[in-house]
């Protein structure tokens, strides 16, 4: 596609409008003032017709102002009138000038001048374009006058006209360029702060991050932009921290069960071993390759979250149901006398999908069982406040540090600093989070009362979001990653 200069365009573009308007008003000018000059000459005739007209009453004939044809330019330019008498018949019968006899004849307005009017008419004459103005005769006078007729050439009009015009295209002409040229100032200095923002733009490189644009402009359209463009850079930068995390703990996760088969199979390979070795190295290496695969899934789950390819199916559920057949399932693991659930009388329904929260909930339990000791107990609690179910699960055990707390929830974060074979990729706080965000909702973990994790989870009572593809059947085995 051919680029074209924001400036250039413009300017021409204003340079244009601002001469088309200038040559409109000019125009609407050059009408208005021809116009006014034909009103004068018209009443400029009818004076002199009155004049002329008196006189020949008195005198009984008109008095010769030229009388040959040297001075015809001169005339017409100094004097510009020429009065005829014509009779009855249209017969001139006198003229103030020779030039005057040969005054075309207007039948209509002999006419109307028979019959005592006034008018105004418009001819050619000479190859040149005149005004008249024919009447009865006033007074008495000698002899067959029927009509008077004044005539004035509008060649002195249209050509004062033509000068007039003239000026008004070349103040046209001289507005445009003038036009042009501020519009080119004015839009380079507005578009000044543009260019910056593309310098500095350019100058930032994605290896560092915080870099922002710093321009300042006064321009509210430019403040918005500068703003849309950091926030812009602003979610790019917590992609890539989030992209280098990832790359950063993936390739210890990796790195783990790949050295362990690594590790399992030179050893093996070292010398003759039993039919059981084998098998044990076998089922080792077996179990670093369904966590690598696990890892993936991972890895794939994530992408599609990121892209919002999954989204919940949702429907009316009794959140005390949910809870009661997670705490069921985590009782089988653990017995009865670990968890303890105490579920209140009234329903509380909840629009979510109850197979996603459910194992959210599973979620909870894993992470609350695996990280405390044995024999603690676990407190897990359903109930509603102004509108909203709530969702915890308390534990006993070490709890966590402070500033660990706000990052529990992120991918591929883990409190702990080692990183076993048994630790799993970090994801399924993570994914609990996101399930809970499908909701509408909220996640929040704090030290408990007894110096333990609780997480709480605070989904809206009435939720109107459309359904779409499920996510439960693919989280259901990655939520067991922890």
């Amino acid at each position: 596609m051919k680029s074209f200069s924001l400036v250039r365009t413009l300017a021409v573009r204003y340079a244009m409008t601002m001469a088309l308007a200038l040559l409109a008003v000019g125009v609407w000018a050059y009408r208005g003032l021809r116009h006014t000059l034909l009103r004068q000459l018209d009443q400029s005739l009818q004076v002199t017709f009155e004049l002329q007209a008196r006189d020949l009453g008195d005198r009984g004939s008109l008095l010769m102002l030229h009388d040959g044809p040297a001075a015809e330019a001169q005339f017409l330019r100094d004097i510009n009138r020429l009065v005829v008498v014509r009779d009855s018949t249209g017969r001139v019968l006198q003229g103030n000038t020779i030039l005057a006899r040969s005054l075309p004849l207007d039948s209509t307005s002999l006419h109307r001048a028979l019959a005592g009017q006034r008018t105004f008419h418009t001819d050619t004459w000479r190859e040149q374009e005149i005004r008249s103005i024919t009447g009865p005769t006033l007074g008495a006078t000698r002899g067959p006058a029927a009509a008077f007729q004044v005539t004035a050439s509008l060649t002195p009009l249209q050509q004062e006209s033509q000068k007039v015009l003239y000026r008004i295209l070349v103040t046209a002409l001289i507005g445009a360029i003038a036009s042009l040229l501020g519009a080119g100032w004015l839009a380079t200095s507005a578009m000044k702060p543009v260019e910056t923002i593309a310098r500095q733009a350019r100058a930032i490189q994605g290896g560092t991050l915080g870099q922002r644009i710093t321009v300042h402009a006064d321009v509210l359209e430019l403040r918005g932009l500068i703003d849309v463009l950091n926030r812009m850079l602003e979610r790019l930068d917590r992609a890539t921290h989030w992209h280098r995390r990832i790359i950063r703990d993936l390739s210890h996760d990796l790195r783990t069960p790949i050295a362990a088969m690594r590790a399992g199979v030179e050893v093996t390979l070292w010398g003759d071993r039993k039919p059981d070795r084998y098998r044990q190295v076998l089922a080792s290496t077996l179990e670093d390759i369904d966590r690598l695969t696990l890892i993936a899934d991972a890895l794939s789950l994530l992408g599609r979250l990121e892209s919002g390819e999954l989204k919940a199916e949702l429907t009316t559920h009794d959140l005390r149901q949910v809870g009661s057949q997670a705490v069921a399932k985590a009782q089988g693991r653990v017995g009865s006398e670990s968890i303890r659930y105490g579920p209140p009388s009234d329903p509380i329904p909840v629009r979510m999908d109850a197979r996603l929260v459910g194992l959210v909930l599973d979620q909870l339990l894993d992470n609350a069982v695996r990280y405390t000791s044995p024999g603690t107990g676990i407190d897990v609690a359903v109930g509603s406040r102004d509108g909203t179910a709530t969702l915890s699960v308390e534990d006993e055990g070490p709890g966590v540090a402070d500033e660990v707390l706000p990052h529990l929830f992120e991918r591929f974060y883990r409190a702990d600093s080692a990183r076993g074979r048994e630790a799993g990729p970090g994801l399924g706080l993570t994914l609990a989070a996101a399930i809970v965000e499908l909701h509408d909702g909220r996640i929040s973990a704090r030290r408990g009362r007894r110096g333990g994790l609780r997480v709480e989870i605070e989904l809206p009572c009435e939720l109107q979001v459309e359904g779409a593809p499920a996510l439960a059947p693919v989280v259901e085995e990655i939520v067991k990653l922890g």
